[in-house]
């Protein structure tokens, strides 16, 4: 596990293909631009509007969390891992990582959304001290259906945890 730098956003944005075209667990549906995606990314990365860390295997990116709007009091967090890596302690070891940026930053929360039928992410942000705060209906618009509701959930700092 490492920080996310600028050479991991291109095999970041194919990992975020890979989960996207199981088209179940992500807002990010496929096919999309990857390289807007790639220069997005980068330039977040490279103005410091987002912070994140990667997860390897060998050399290979199996796992990412990116924390966006970090001037934020409550920053939001997405994470994706690989279909073949689920389940091994990749997305725990990522938000222990973001939980810890969090509290050193000085930020209240940490935020983020969860497709309600994602029953393991739930169970993992749940077990990570996350808490549901609202159900979000029809806030995932789909390009071929219904929008999907979200979960939004909220971590504490333990900081902001003593006030």
């Amino acid at each position: 596990m490492r920080p996310k730098g600028e050479r991991d956003v291109a095999p970041v944005v194919a990992l975020q293909a890979d989960v996207a075209r199981e088209g179940q667990w992500i807002a990010t549906e496929w096919p999309f631009d990857v390289d807007e995606r790639i220069a997005r990314q980068r330039d977040s990365l490279l103005h410091r509007y987002s912070v994140g860390w990667v997860a390897l295997e060998r050399r290979t990116i199996v796992g990412d969390l990116t924390v966006w709007d970090i001037g934020r009091d409550e920053p939001e967090l997405g994470m994706i891992v690989a279909a073949s890596h689920r389940r091994r302690g990749i997305g725990r070891a990522l938000l222990e990582r973001a939980i810890a940026w969090a509290a050193t930053n000085e930020k209240r929360a940490l935020v983020l959304r969860v497709f309600p039928d994602n029953e393991a992410a739930r169970a993992l942000y749940l077990a990570c001290g996350f808490v549901e705060i609202e159900t979000q209906r029809g806030a995932i618009p789909r390009r071929d259906g219904p929008p999907r509701d979200a979960i939004v959930m909220r971590r504490r700092t333990e900081e902001s945890r003593r006030e």
